[in-house]
């Protein structure tokens, strides 16, 4: 079966410095996409004209997705919780996959809700994709203050044990840099919170 690529959310330009212009235009045809598998994530594989020469490509479809940096006076909120693919536990970022019909800040604003218990004001930080160079999976990151506790956590999914955690900011950033924090959406979103908070 051959089809177009699904294309995700466009990346709002005005947060993105520098600005990569000259590196936007490689000229590329797409000859064929055949979806390989679909269920919650999708699989395809790509033939494209690059450079010149013919590539194939296998290609992840997943959900543009959220992250959020949780400010708590000089403290983020952060959450503990088991990975399968990394098989083990990591302290993140609260994090999820935007629903359908859902705006990235309502994805934001429900993931905090579901996994730290908070709903609070919402600035964007940054937008990146988490793997590139197979992987579809915009995510939009915020910066959430004045954080009001609204309720218990909701109801996790089956795959969540959450814990959640009040980290010094500063200690946070030390545990980016010396590999206690191992998830590379949360290294990045902390990182660039401290070196210049929104």
């Amino acid at each position: 079966m051959s089809r177009k690529p699904k294309i995700g959310y466009k990346i709002n330009e005005s947060i993105i410095k520098p600005s990569l212009s000259g590196y936007l235009s490689l000229p590329v045809k797409l000859l064929e996409s055949r979806e390989i598998y679909s269920g919650e994530l999708a699989l395809r594989k790509d033939r494209f004209v690059l450079n010149g020469r013919e590539v194939e490509k296998e290609i992840l479809e997943h959900r543009p997705s959220v992250g959020i940096v949780a400010v708590s006076g000089d403290s983020v909120i952060l959450v503990v919780q088991y990975r399968r693919a990394a098989g083990r536990t990591l302290l993140e970022i609260p994090a999820g996959k935007i629903e359908d019909g859902e705006t990235p800040e309502q994805a934001a604003l429900r993931e905090m809700d579901e996994e730290i218990g908070c709903s609070g004001d919402l600035k964007p930080l940054m937008q990146w994709y988490l793997a590139p160079g197979y992987d579809t999976e915009l995510m939009h990151v915020f910066v959430a203050t004045n954080l009001k506790k609204i309720r218990n956590r909701r109801q996790m999914d089956d795959d969540e044990n959450i814990v959640v955690k009040k980290v010094k900011l500063k200690a946070a950033v030390k545990k980016c840099l010396n590999g206690q924090i191992q998830d590379c959406k949360s290294v990045a979103a902390l990182l660039a919170y401290y070196s210049k908070p929104v």
